[in-house]
């Protein structure tokens, strides 16, 4: 069957909202309860115990992957990250997230992967940039967001590396990002809402033994393996196509496969709290995938597509299985 019918097909993101909806669903039968990611933000709990309502944490899960969904297809339109109009990174987004039924709910990543993505707007709109301001916004909107999602700050690091990918580092950026990184904390501490102490949730707590301690019978861990293998594949077959692109797609694709790459790992070290990590490796992989598939027409990339749609259906359907 030709790519052309996912890749732009009229109906094609009525019927993957139609099928989204109908996981959500059937995962709601399925499964009675969130997630609950370890800890807690500096003044506000996470976001899975935000509300009581299963209806309602459904709810808000299922608009904020239609957000990012949506917001996948905008970052391409406008920054060409894949270089031509294609609805895969709708489709894949929506499919990675409802194969895993912990994202159903609403938790800290659903949120935070839609905070990320609106972040890029800022972050690729700065390249070659000398101003401070696209650093400031970047990290005090990371920073403010620990009041509830303390591991989001881990993502700094990755912005900082990212300002010399898309040749933005300057004194100014960095001076910016530190200033950034700076103000909530001073504004909370000096007015006494958060405590000194509290900024040891900032803290990392990874322990890859957690990993090593999960069953092989977890359909949840293959789920995660997939994404990781489907990601890895289509960075590295990524790096080739755009190698005589445009230096700024370069950048922008460059970024996103470090993106995941980064992710990867603080998903493998912090497992436990895999719901956070997750949605933003799906939204990255969304990206990276959907590049190698519209880029790509040869029969083995089309059988290769089919067959990853079938893996996802079946780690799907044996998440939901009874254990």
């Amino acid at each position: 069957m030709n790519l052309n019918l996912f890749i732009k097909g009229k109906y094609t993101s009525a019927v993957a909202i139609i099928l989204y909806l109908a996981g959500v669903y059937v995962t709601s039968l399925s499964i009675a309860n969130p997630v609950y990611e370890m800890g807690e933000g500096l003044l506000f709990p996470n976001a899975d115990r935000w509300f009581s309502s299963a209806l309602f944490n459904h709810l808000i899960a299922a608009l904020l992957s239609f957000g990012g969904a949506i917001l996948l297809l905008r970052i391409n339109d406008r920054f060409s990250l894949i270089q031509k109009h294609t609805l895969l990174p709708f489709i894949f987004f929506l499919l990675f997230q409802v194969t895993s039924p912990a994202l159903s709910f609403l938790c800290n990543g659903n949120f935070v992967a839609v905070l990320l993505l609106l972040l890029l707007f800022i972050f690729f709109g700065s390249y070659q940039q000398e101003k401070a301001q696209p650093a400031f916004l970047i990290a005090i909107i990371i920073s403010t967001s620990t009041i509830f999602a303390p591991r989001f700050f881990y993502y700094i690091p990755l912005f900082i590396i990212g300002f010399f990918q898309i040749r933005y580092a300057s004194l100014k950026s960095l001076m910016g990002c530190l200033v950034g990184i700076i103000t909530p904390f001073w504004i909370g501490i000096g007015l006494d809402i958060i405590k000194i102490d509290q900024t040891v949730l900032l803290l990392p707590d990874f322990s890859l033994q957690r990993l090593l301690s999960i069953p092989y019978d977890n359909p949840q861990l293959w789920t995660v393996i997939l994404t990781l293998l489907l990601g890895f594949f289509s960075g590295t077959s990524n790096l080739y196509a755009t190698f005589n692109e445009k230096r700024q797609i370069r950048a922008y694709n460059g970024f996103i496969n470090l993106l995941s790459v980064y992710t990867a790992i603080l998903l493998l070290l912090d497992y436990q709290n895999y719901t956070f990590y997750l949605p933003i490796l799906n939204a990255a992989v969304a990206i990276q995938s959907s590049f190698l598939f519209t880029n790509n027409d040869k029969k083995a990339i089309v059988v290769l597509f089919y067959l990853v749609l079938t893996l996802y259906i079946a780690l799907f359907t044996w998440n939901l299985l009874p254990i």
